[in-house]
C-alpha cells in the first residue's frame, strides 16, 4: 500500500532525528571523558610541580644554610655572632665580652641571584629577596611617639619614591594617606574592617593594638588599592613592583616589649613584638639578632629603600646614589691574593651572560669608601649607621614552576632561558605556578637552623626581581 503524499520521508526525517540524537550523546560521552581526564592530568601536573617545588625550596633552604657556616665555624671558636653596628662603626657586644662581627649577606651570596634549573620537563625559576633590606611597617607601633613619627615619615617616603618613572606613580599627598591608613589599622585594630583574630603578642592591657601576619591585611583598607601589593607591568610595559619588594612584617622575630628586649621569645610571622631602639643600630641588648627590624641591610636594600630611610635635607639623595654605585663596581682582587684558574670556565647568570664579582658592604666602615661620605656631618653619619647593617636573617623564597601542555616548545631555550627580547612574564602558554615560603635562618652558637615563617603559599602573579639598574626587555 502505497504511503500518503503527506507523510512521504517522515521515516527518513526520523532516522537523521536519531543519528543527530545519537551523535549527541555519544559527543558528550566522549567530551565528558576527556574533560575528565585532562583535569585528572592537570591535577597529577599540579602535584609535580609542587613536589618540584618543594624540591627547590628544600635546596635553597640548605644553601642559605651552608651560606651562614663560617660564622658557626667562627663561633665554633670560642666567640658568638653578634649583631648590628652600633654608632661609630662598632660591632654589638656579644657572648663573654667578646667582639665579633658576622658575615656580610650580599648579592654576590649564591643565593642572591635567581637560579634556573629543571626536573624532569618542568621548568623552575628561583628567587630570593632579602627581608632585611625592606623597611619593617612594625616600627610604626614604636612606644616613643617620636620613633613612631619617624617611622611613618620613612613609610610615606618609600609609597611616595617606589613607583617613580612608571605610569602608575604615586604622589606625594597620597602616600601620605595611604602610610597614615596603614598606621592606623594597626593602632586601632578594633574599629578595623578587618576581623582582628586572637594572638600570641596580644598585650591585654593595650587591645587596640595588634600585628599584621601578613602585608596582604592592609589590601582591605579604604585608602589601599590592591594593585599595590602586586608585580606587574604599566601601559608602557614598565616592570611595576609591589609593596612587598620594600616593606615587610617578618624580620622583628624576637618576642617581648621594649623592656625586656634581650630575652628570648617565640616567633612567627609577623606574631612578634616590635622592638624600640632608637640609634642602637639595630643590635639588641645581647647581641643575639641582627638587626631586629630596624636597620635594613645596605647590601640587599633596593634604591627606594635606601632614599627612604632619612629625609632627604639630612642625607642627599646623591650618597644613596653612590652607594649604590660603590655596591655595583666590579670587584679588585688584592695584591698578593691567589687569582682563579685561568682555563676555569666563567659562572653565567640565569640568561647567559657572565656573572661579574662586584663590590659589597662587608661592614660598616667600609662606608668611608663611598662618595659624598666625607660631605656628611656627625649626626648624619651616626643616623645613617643606626639605619644600616650587613648581615640578614630572613628570607623570601619564590619558586616559579613552568610545564608546557601543548606538542610545541611554549618555553624554548636552553633551562628555560627566555629568548632575546622575550619576557619572563609573558613565555609560553603551559601551566605556571608561584609559590613563596619566607623562613628565619636562625643562627644560635653551634649551629644554624631553619625556621618557616610561612611555609607555603601561592601567588597569583609572577615576581620581579628589584635590580639597581633594570635592563630593559626584563
Amino acid at each position: 500500500m502505497n504511503a500518503r503524499p503527506a507523510r512521504r520521508g517522515s521515516a527518513l526525517l526520523m532516522a537523521f532525528l536519531m543519528i543527530i540524537l545519537l551523535y549527541a550523546i555519544v559527543f558528550q560521552l566522549s567530551y565528558g571523558t576527556k574533560a575528565d581526564l585532562r583535569v585528572a592530568e592537570n591535577d597529577v601536573t599540579t602535584t609535580q610541580m609542587d613536589m618540584a617545588i618543594e624540591s627547590a625550596l628544600q635546596e635553597v633552604y640548605d644553601m642559605l644554610k651552608q651560606d651562614a657556616a663560617p660564622a658557626e665555624e667562627e663561633a665554633g671558636a670560642g666567640a658568638a655572632p653578634t649583631g648590628g653596628m652600633a654608632p661609630g662603626g662598632t660591632t654589638g657586644a656579644g657572648g663573654a665580652g667578646q667582639q665579633q662581627e658576622k658575615p656580610a649577606d650580599s648579592r654576590m651570596d649564591p643565593w642572591g641571584r635567581p637560579q634556573r634549573s629543571t626536573i624532569g620537563d618542568i621548568e623552575l625559576r628561583i628567587l630570593v629577596q632579602d627581608e632585611d633590606g625592606k623597611i619593617n611597617v612594625l616600627q610604626l607601633l614604636f612606644d616613643d611617639e617620636e620613633e613612631s613619627e619617624k617611622a611613618l615619615e620613612r613609610l610615606s617616603r618609600l609609597i611616595d619614591y617606589f613607583r617613580d618613572g612608571s605610569t602608575v606613580d604615586v604622589d606625594r599627598s597620597e602616600a601620605i594617606r595611604i602610610a597614615q591608613t596603614m598606621r592606623e589599622h594597626l593602632r586601632n585594630r578594633l574599629n578595623s574592617v578587618l576581623p582582628r583574630g586572637k594572638q600570641m603578642s596580644d598585650v591585654e592591657d593595650n587591645r587596640e593594638r595588634a600585628l599584621p601576619m601578613t602585608l596582604k591585611e592592609f589590601e582591605v583598607l579604604e585608602r589601599v588599592e590592591p594593585s599595590l601589593f602586586r608585580d606587574f607591568r604599566d601601559e608602557r610595559g614598565d616592570i611595576v613592583h609591589s609593596l612587598g619588594s620594600y616593606l615587610t612584617v617578618w624580620t622583628s622575630v624576637q618576642q617581648g616589649s621594649s623592656e625586656d628586649k634581650g630575652s628570648e621569645g617565640s616567633s612567627g610571622a609577623g606574631a612578634n613584638q616590635p622592638s624600640q631602639q632608637g640609634q642602637s643600630g639595630g643590635a639588641n641588648a645581647n647581641g643575639s639578632d641582627p638587626n631586629w627590624g630596624v636597620c635594613v641591610n645596605v647590601n640587599t636594600a633596593p634604591v627606594a629603600v635606601l632614599k627612604a630611610l632619612v629625609d632627604d635635607r639630612t642625607v642627599s639623595p646623591r650618597f644613596w646614589d653612590s652607594v649604590v654605585e660603590y655596591r655595583n663596581l666590579e670587584k679588585q682582587e688584592e695584591e698578593g691574593a691567589e687569582s682563579e684558574e685561568p682555563d676555569a670556565e666563567p659562572q653565567l647568570d640565569e640568561y647567559g651572560q657572565e656573572i661579574v664579582d662586584r663590590e659589597f658592604f662587608d661592614n660598616m666602615d667600609e662606608l668611608e669608601k663611598v662618595d659624598g661620605w666625607e660631605r656628611l656631618d656627625d649626626g648624619s653619619r651616626d643616623t645613617v649607621r643606626s639605619l644600616l647593617c650587613t648581615s640578614s636573617h630572613v628570607f623570601s623564597i619564590y619558586v616559579t614552576a613552568r610545564r608546557k601542555t601543548g606538542t610545541q616548545d611554549d618555553f624554548g631555550g636552553t633551562l628555560g632561558v627566555p629568548r632575546p627580547g622575550e619576557r619572563e612574564d609573558e613565555r609560553g602558554k603551559g601551566l605556571v605556578r608561584t609559590v613563596r615560603s619566607v623562613i628565619w635562618r636562625k643562627a644560635d652558637a653551634d649551629k644554624t637552623t631553619i625556621v618557616p615563617l610561612v611555609r607555603w603559599e601561592v601567588l597569583d602573579y609572577t615576581p620581579f626581581e628589584v635590580l639597581d639598574f633594570p635592563v630593559e626587555g626584563r
